[in-house]
């Protein structure tokens, strides 16, 4: 499975071939860096990782005066790392929520048939998460035994995480069945109809 930034990466590319200095533009405009650690020069250094990969590949312009520049666009192994990674992201349990906030970024690279699946399997893991962690508070006070506050607070703190998941994932489903994904609009692009 591909990084959670090399599929960010990929992802753009993918809609539309651009340079490095087009993609960092484009993560600084969308605020990714508000909720994942992101900079220029990762950027930069994930572009080269993925062209000596040899999921990206590159061809060199040059327009009038201009410095030459590289444009980026993705292979068809590329294109399918991707993919695969994007469906991981996406039924992940893992805590790490960045990687589920990145599926879902990049979703539109997937046919709806193959994430509706993915979600419901997810959806049904963390209920069944959540449930046991109900049943770790209700313990915890029917034992009448002592909890340190924080303890039950990180208990409780990830119950609450996962019932946001859980319904983020339900109106992501019910979206899906009602009217799918609309092809026309993607995560990069700002248009809002």
């Amino acid at each position: 499975m591909l990084s959670k930034l090399s599929s960010l990466v990929l992802g753009i590319i993918s809609e539309n071939e651009r340079s490095p200095y087009e993609i960092t533009k484009l993560v600084k405009e969308m605020e990714i860096d508000k909720w994942f650690p992101i900079g220029d020069s990762t950027v930069y250094a994930t572009i080269n990782k993925l062209s000596k990969e040899k999921l990206i590949v590159g061809e060199k312009f040059k327009t009038g005066n201009l410095p030459e520049k590289t444009v980026y666009k993705i292979t068809e192994k590329g294109s399918e790392e991707m993919q695969e990674s994007i469906l991981a992201f996406l039924e992940d349990v893992d805590t790490d929520a960045g990687k589920f906030d990145f599926g879902i970024i990049l979703m539109n690279q997937i046919r709806g048939k193959q994430i509706l699946p993915r979600l419901k399997t997810k959806l049904q893991v963390l209920e069944s998460k959540s449930h046991d962690i109900k049943k770790q508070i209700i313990g915890f006070e029917l034992s009448g035994k002592k909890v340190a506050f924080g303890s039950l607070a990180l208990v409780k703190h990830r119950r609450h995480l996962i019932e946001a998941e859980i319904k983020t994932i339900k109106e992501m489903i019910r979206e899906l069945n009602i009217s799918g994904m609309r092809k026309d609009l993607t995560a990069f692009d700002f248009r809002l109809n």
